[in-house]
Protein backbone atom coordinates (compact mmCIF):
# COMPACT_ATOMS: atom_id res chain seq x y z
CA UNK A 1 0.00 0.00 0.00
CA UNK A 2 1.52 3.14 -1.11
CA UNK A 3 2.10 6.18 1.97
CA UNK A 4 2.37 9.60 2.16
CA UNK A 5 6.08 8.76 3.14
CA UNK A 6 6.45 6.77 -0.75
CA UNK A 7 5.07 10.36 -2.36
CA UNK A 8 7.41 12.84 -0.42
CA UNK A 9 10.19 9.93 -1.02
CA UNK A 10 9.58 10.26 -4.59
CA UNK A 11 8.90 14.07 -4.73
CA UNK A 12 12.00 14.63 -2.52
CA UNK A 13 10.21 16.59 -0.11
CA UNK A 14 8.90 16.13 3.67
CA UNK A 15 5.56 14.56 4.56
CA UNK A 16 4.26 17.89 5.95
CA UNK A 17 4.95 19.28 2.33
CA UNK A 18 3.05 16.24 1.04
CA UNK A 19 0.49 16.69 3.44
CA UNK A 20 0.15 20.71 2.88
CA UNK A 21 -0.58 20.31 -0.45
CA UNK A 22 -3.29 17.40 0.13
CA UNK A 23 -5.20 19.84 2.68
CA UNK A 24 -4.29 22.51 0.68
CA UNK A 25 -2.81 24.35 3.57
CA UNK A 26 -0.27 26.57 3.71
CA UNK A 27 2.25 28.73 0.97
CA UNK A 28 3.54 26.05 -1.52
CA UNK A 29 5.49 26.74 -4.99
CA UNK A 30 3.89 25.70 -7.87
CA UNK A 31 7.10 23.92 -9.03
CA UNK A 32 7.11 22.02 -5.59
CA UNK A 33 3.41 21.17 -5.53
CA UNK A 34 3.58 19.56 -9.60
CA UNK A 35 6.23 18.07 -8.47
CA UNK A 36 4.07 15.92 -5.57
CA UNK A 37 1.35 15.99 -7.74
CA UNK A 38 2.69 13.72 -10.58
CA UNK A 39 4.21 11.56 -8.01
CA UNK A 40 0.80 10.96 -6.65
CA UNK A 41 -0.33 10.20 -10.11
CA UNK A 42 2.71 7.98 -10.54
CA UNK A 43 2.58 6.05 -7.56
CA UNK A 44 -1.80 5.90 -6.96
CA UNK A 45 -1.61 7.38 -4.12
CA UNK A 46 -5.37 8.18 -2.68
CA UNK A 47 -5.61 10.61 0.50
CA UNK A 48 -6.85 8.83 3.16
CA UNK A 49 -9.91 11.34 4.24
CA UNK A 50 -10.37 9.84 7.05
CA UNK A 51 -7.24 10.09 8.86
CA UNK A 52 -6.65 14.04 7.67
CA UNK A 53 -10.38 14.10 9.26
CA UNK A 54 -9.18 12.90 12.75
CA UNK A 55 -5.68 15.40 12.66
CA UNK A 56 -7.86 18.46 11.42
CA UNK A 57 -11.01 17.92 13.23
CA UNK A 58 -12.85 18.10 9.67
CA UNK A 59 -14.80 15.21 7.81
CA UNK A 60 -14.98 16.78 4.10
CA UNK A 61 -18.84 15.71 4.39
CA UNK A 62 -22.03 17.64 4.40
CA UNK A 63 -25.60 16.80 4.94
CA UNK A 64 -28.12 17.67 2.63
CA UNK A 65 -31.26 17.41 4.87
CA UNK A 66 -34.63 17.28 2.87
CA UNK A 67 -38.24 17.35 4.18
CA UNK A 68 -39.15 14.95 1.80
CA UNK A 69 -38.63 13.43 -0.98
CA UNK A 70 -41.14 12.79 -3.11
CA UNK A 71 -41.04 16.24 -5.47
CA UNK A 72 -38.70 16.02 -7.95
CA UNK A 73 -37.14 19.30 -7.18
CA UNK A 74 -35.16 17.93 -4.63
CA UNK A 75 -33.56 15.26 -6.72
CA UNK A 76 -32.26 18.44 -8.91
CA UNK A 77 -31.59 19.98 -6.21
CA UNK A 78 -29.13 17.58 -4.94
CA UNK A 79 -28.03 16.91 -8.22
CA UNK A 80 -26.74 20.60 -8.09
CA UNK A 81 -25.17 20.77 -4.41
CA UNK A 82 -23.28 17.23 -5.27
CA UNK A 83 -21.66 18.31 -8.34
CA UNK A 84 -21.04 21.69 -6.58
CA UNK A 85 -19.76 20.42 -3.22
CA UNK A 86 -17.43 17.61 -5.36
CA UNK A 87 -16.01 20.56 -6.94
CA UNK A 88 -14.49 21.60 -3.51
CA UNK A 89 -13.73 18.40 -2.32
CA UNK A 90 -16.68 17.98 -0.02
CA UNK A 91 -18.72 14.73 0.02
CA UNK A 92 -22.88 15.07 0.34
CA UNK A 93 -24.75 12.89 2.48
CA UNK A 94 -28.59 12.93 1.93
CA UNK A 95 -30.92 12.60 4.84
CA UNK A 96 -34.67 12.16 4.41
CA UNK A 97 -36.57 14.26 7.05
CA UNK A 98 -39.88 12.55 5.84
CA UNK A 99 -38.71 9.39 7.59
CA UNK A 100 -40.30 7.76 10.70
CA UNK A 101 -39.94 9.95 14.01
CA UNK A 102 -36.86 6.91 15.46
CA UNK A 103 -34.81 7.57 12.35
CA UNK A 104 -35.14 11.73 12.16
CA UNK A 105 -34.01 11.27 16.10
CA UNK A 106 -30.96 9.57 15.23
CA UNK A 107 -29.65 11.66 12.28
CA UNK A 108 -30.29 14.98 14.56
CA UNK A 109 -27.76 12.73 17.09
CA UNK A 110 -25.76 11.95 14.00
CA UNK A 111 -25.18 16.22 14.02
CA UNK A 112 -24.90 16.79 17.15
CA UNK A 113 -21.62 14.77 17.06
CA UNK A 114 -20.40 16.54 14.59
CA UNK A 115 -20.47 13.65 12.01
CA UNK A 116 -20.23 16.12 9.02
CA UNK A 117 -18.57 19.57 8.81
CA UNK A 118 -21.95 21.06 8.08
CA UNK A 119 -25.17 20.94 7.18
CA UNK A 120 -27.91 22.59 4.14
CA UNK A 121 -31.46 21.94 4.80
CA UNK A 122 -34.58 22.27 3.20
CA UNK A 123 -37.02 21.79 5.62
CA UNK A 124 -40.12 24.56 4.82
CA UNK A 125 -42.45 23.74 7.88
CA UNK A 126 -42.29 24.41 11.32
CA UNK A 127 -42.08 21.74 13.70
CA UNK A 128 -39.75 20.29 16.56
CA UNK A 129 -36.93 18.90 13.74
CA UNK A 130 -36.25 22.95 12.51
CA UNK A 131 -36.86 24.14 15.81
CA UNK A 132 -33.45 21.84 16.69
CA UNK A 133 -31.90 22.57 13.62
CA UNK A 134 -32.05 25.93 14.55
CA UNK A 135 -30.51 25.72 17.86
CA UNK A 136 -27.72 23.62 16.45
CA UNK A 137 -27.02 26.31 13.81
CA UNK A 138 -25.68 28.05 16.75
CA UNK A 139 -22.58 25.82 17.20
CA UNK A 140 -23.04 23.59 14.08
CA UNK A 141 -22.32 25.40 9.93
CA UNK A 142 -26.00 25.33 8.55
CA UNK A 143 -27.39 26.64 5.55
CA UNK A 144 -30.88 27.38 4.50
CA UNK A 145 -32.61 26.69 1.92
CA UNK A 146 -35.61 29.34 1.84
CA UNK A 147 -36.77 32.50 1.29
CA UNK A 148 -35.27 34.62 3.84
CA UNK A 149 -37.48 36.80 4.43
CA UNK A 150 -40.13 34.20 6.78
CA UNK A 151 -37.07 33.57 8.80
CA UNK A 152 -36.32 37.65 9.83
CA UNK A 153 -37.48 36.70 12.89
CA UNK A 154 -34.63 34.39 13.53
CA UNK A 155 -31.15 36.16 13.84
CA UNK A 156 -28.36 34.37 13.08
CA UNK A 157 -29.80 32.00 10.25
CA UNK A 158 -28.42 31.93 6.23
CA UNK A 159 -30.75 31.37 3.94
CA UNK A 160 -30.77 30.71 0.42
CA UNK A 161 -33.72 31.29 -1.75
CA UNK A 162 -35.89 32.85 -4.21
CA UNK A 163 -38.70 35.32 -3.56
CA UNK A 164 -42.27 33.56 -4.18
CA UNK A 165 -44.14 36.60 -3.18
CA UNK A 166 -43.04 39.07 -6.35
CA UNK A 167 -42.86 35.12 -8.74
CA UNK A 168 -45.92 34.54 -8.27
CA UNK A 169 -47.53 38.29 -8.46
CA UNK A 170 -45.69 37.97 -12.15
CA UNK A 171 -47.33 34.93 -12.45
CA UNK A 172 -50.87 36.27 -12.18
CA UNK A 173 -50.15 39.81 -14.11
CA UNK A 174 -48.96 38.12 -16.85
CA UNK A 175 -52.55 35.99 -16.65
CA UNK A 176 -54.37 38.96 -16.07
CA UNK A 177 -52.61 40.65 -18.88
CA UNK A 178 -53.32 37.90 -21.24
CA UNK A 179 -57.01 37.44 -20.63
CA UNK A 180 -57.55 35.55 -17.59
CA UNK A 181 -59.75 36.40 -14.73
CA UNK A 182 -60.94 33.78 -12.46
CA UNK A 183 -57.31 32.71 -12.00
CA UNK A 184 -57.26 29.55 -8.92
CA UNK A 185 -54.47 28.72 -6.83
CA UNK A 186 -53.19 24.74 -5.40
CA UNK A 187 -51.32 24.78 -2.73
CA UNK A 188 -50.00 22.90 0.45
CA UNK A 189 -50.77 23.45 3.84
CA UNK A 190 -48.45 24.86 6.53
CA UNK A 191 -45.39 25.22 3.69
CA UNK A 192 -43.45 28.81 4.13
CA UNK A 193 -42.55 28.66 0.88
CA UNK A 194 -45.87 28.22 -0.65
CA UNK A 195 -47.79 30.62 1.99
CA UNK A 196 -45.32 33.32 0.61
CA UNK A 197 -46.60 32.58 -3.15
CA UNK A 198 -50.14 32.31 -2.15
CA UNK A 199 -49.46 35.98 -0.47
CA UNK A 200 -48.10 37.10 -3.72
CA UNK A 201 -51.26 35.73 -5.24
CA UNK A 202 -53.46 37.59 -3.36
CA UNK A 203 -51.92 40.92 -3.28
CA UNK A 204 -51.48 40.69 -7.14
CA UNK A 205 -55.49 39.77 -7.45
CA UNK A 206 -56.08 42.70 -5.50
CA UNK A 207 -53.57 44.88 -7.72
CA UNK A 208 -55.22 43.85 -10.89
CA UNK A 209 -58.58 44.45 -9.71
CA UNK A 210 -59.83 41.18 -9.54
CA UNK A 211 -61.67 40.17 -6.41
CA UNK A 212 -60.81 37.17 -4.11
CA UNK A 213 -62.31 33.69 -4.53
CA UNK A 214 -61.99 31.73 -1.99
CA UNK A 215 -63.40 28.74 -3.99
CA UNK A 216 -60.58 29.50 -6.50
CA UNK A 217 -58.41 28.67 -3.71
CA UNK A 218 -57.29 25.21 -2.92
CA UNK A 219 -54.56 24.35 -0.05
CA UNK A 220 -54.56 20.51 1.63
CA UNK A 221 -51.66 18.17 2.60
CA UNK A 222 -50.87 14.70 0.25
CA UNK A 223 -53.28 11.98 2.07
CA UNK A 224 -51.60 9.22 3.72
CA UNK A 225 -50.89 6.59 3.16
CA UNK A 226 -49.77 7.04 -0.96
CA UNK A 227 -51.31 10.30 -1.91
CA UNK A 228 -47.94 12.19 -3.62
CA UNK A 229 -47.93 15.77 -4.31
CA UNK A 230 -48.89 14.66 -8.21
CA UNK A 231 -51.62 13.23 -7.28
CA UNK A 232 -53.17 15.78 -4.89
CA UNK A 233 -52.83 18.11 -7.35
CA UNK A 234 -55.31 15.90 -9.53
CA UNK A 235 -57.46 15.89 -6.52
CA UNK A 236 -57.12 19.88 -6.25
CA UNK A 237 -58.04 20.40 -10.16
CA UNK A 238 -61.16 18.04 -10.08
CA UNK A 239 -62.13 20.01 -7.17
CA UNK A 240 -61.99 23.11 -9.11
CA UNK A 241 -63.39 22.41 -12.32
CA UNK A 242 -66.12 21.07 -10.26
CA UNK A 243 -67.83 24.15 -9.26
CA UNK A 244 -70.05 26.08 -11.00
CA UNK A 245 -68.30 28.66 -12.34
CA UNK A 246 -65.15 27.10 -12.64
CA UNK A 247 -61.28 28.78 -12.91
CA UNK A 248 -60.25 29.81 -16.69
CA UNK A 249 -56.50 29.63 -15.35
CA UNK A 250 -54.79 27.52 -12.36
CA UNK A 251 -51.61 28.74 -11.11
CA UNK A 252 -49.95 25.39 -8.96
CA UNK A 253 -47.87 25.90 -6.24
CA UNK A 254 -45.39 23.27 -7.58
CA UNK A 255 -44.64 22.13 -11.08
CA UNK A 256 -45.70 18.60 -9.72
CA UNK A 257 -48.96 19.82 -8.81
CA UNK A 258 -49.51 21.47 -11.99
CA UNK A 259 -48.57 18.14 -13.74
CA UNK A 260 -50.91 16.25 -11.71
CA UNK A 261 -53.71 19.21 -12.30
CA UNK A 262 -53.04 18.55 -15.82
CA UNK A 263 -53.47 14.57 -15.97
CA UNK A 264 -56.76 15.22 -14.35
CA UNK A 265 -57.75 18.26 -17.40
CA UNK A 266 -56.66 15.60 -20.05
CA UNK A 267 -58.36 12.77 -18.97
CA UNK A 268 -61.62 14.53 -18.40
CA UNK A 269 -62.03 16.23 -21.76
CA UNK A 270 -60.55 19.99 -20.96
CA UNK A 271 -58.44 21.65 -23.67
CA UNK A 272 -55.08 23.32 -22.12
CA UNK A 273 -54.92 26.06 -22.58
CA UNK A 274 -57.69 26.75 -24.73
CA UNK A 275 -60.25 26.21 -21.57
CA UNK A 276 -57.91 26.47 -18.90
CA UNK A 277 -54.51 27.65 -18.52
CA UNK A 278 -52.45 26.36 -16.26
CA UNK A 279 -48.92 27.46 -14.50
CA UNK A 280 -46.05 25.35 -12.11
CA UNK A 281 -42.96 27.09 -9.69
CA UNK A 282 -39.80 25.13 -9.90
CA UNK A 283 -39.34 24.06 -13.98
CA UNK A 284 -38.09 20.55 -13.11
CA UNK A 285 -37.48 18.76 -16.29
CA UNK A 286 -40.69 16.83 -15.80
CA UNK A 287 -42.28 20.51 -16.99
CA UNK A 288 -40.79 19.86 -20.60
CA UNK A 289 -41.91 16.42 -20.82
CA UNK A 290 -45.77 16.39 -20.39
CA UNK A 291 -48.20 18.02 -23.62
CA UNK A 292 -48.56 20.72 -23.27
CA UNK A 293 -45.12 21.96 -22.30
CA UNK A 294 -46.01 23.55 -18.79
CA UNK A 295 -45.49 27.59 -18.29
CA UNK A 296 -43.26 27.34 -14.90
CA UNK A 297 -41.00 29.68 -12.23
CA UNK A 298 -38.04 28.72 -13.26
CA UNK A 299 -35.66 28.19 -9.80
CA UNK A 300 -31.74 28.50 -10.47
CA UNK A 301 -31.09 25.71 -8.70
CA UNK A 302 -27.15 25.27 -9.58
CA UNK A 303 -27.19 28.86 -8.27
CA UNK A 304 -29.04 28.35 -5.45
CA UNK A 305 -26.81 25.40 -4.34
CA UNK A 306 -23.83 27.09 -5.41
CA UNK A 307 -24.39 30.32 -3.19
CA UNK A 308 -25.20 27.31 -0.48
CA UNK A 309 -22.09 26.07 -0.76
CA UNK A 310 -19.99 29.26 -0.79
CA UNK A 311 -21.97 30.46 2.45
CA UNK A 312 -21.30 26.98 4.10
CA UNK A 313 -17.54 26.80 3.27
CA UNK A 314 -17.00 30.06 4.98
CA UNK A 315 -19.75 29.19 8.11
CA UNK A 316 -16.99 26.03 8.00
CA UNK A 317 -13.70 28.13 7.80
CA UNK A 318 -14.41 30.74 10.26
CA UNK A 319 -17.07 29.66 12.32
CA UNK A 320 -21.10 29.55 12.80
CA UNK A 321 -21.12 33.31 13.79
CA UNK A 322 -20.78 34.39 10.21
CA UNK A 323 -23.95 34.56 8.18
CA UNK A 324 -24.94 35.39 5.14
CA UNK A 325 -28.49 35.29 3.42
CA UNK A 326 -29.32 35.54 -0.82
CA UNK A 327 -32.61 36.39 -2.14
CA UNK A 328 -32.32 35.04 -5.90
CA UNK A 329 -34.03 35.63 -9.19
CA UNK A 330 -36.31 33.42 -10.70
CA UNK A 331 -37.40 33.68 -14.53
CA UNK A 332 -41.02 32.57 -15.67
CA UNK A 333 -40.83 30.54 -18.42
CA UNK A 334 -43.73 30.82 -20.72
CA UNK A 335 -44.60 27.96 -22.59
CA UNK A 336 -47.78 25.89 -24.41
CA UNK A 337 -49.52 25.68 -20.94
CA UNK A 338 -50.43 29.39 -21.38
Amino acid sequence: MVTIYDVAKKAGVSKSTVSRVITGSGSIKDSTRRRIEDAMRELNYVPSYLAQGIRTGRTKTIALMVEETSNLYYNELLYSVEKIATENDYMVFLLNGSANGDHAQKYMAWLQQRQVDGVICCFYRDNAITDELYRMSKTLPLVFLDNPQPLDSRPGISCIGTDGLNDTAEIVRFLHNTGSRRIAFIGINDIRNITYRYLGYRASLTACGCDLDEGLVFFDDPQPPNESHFTLGSRAAQILMARPDPPDAIISATDMLAVGALQYLQENGYRVPEQVRLTGYDNIILSTMCTPKLSTMSQPIDQIAREAMQVLIRKIQEGSDYNHSVLLKSEFIQREST
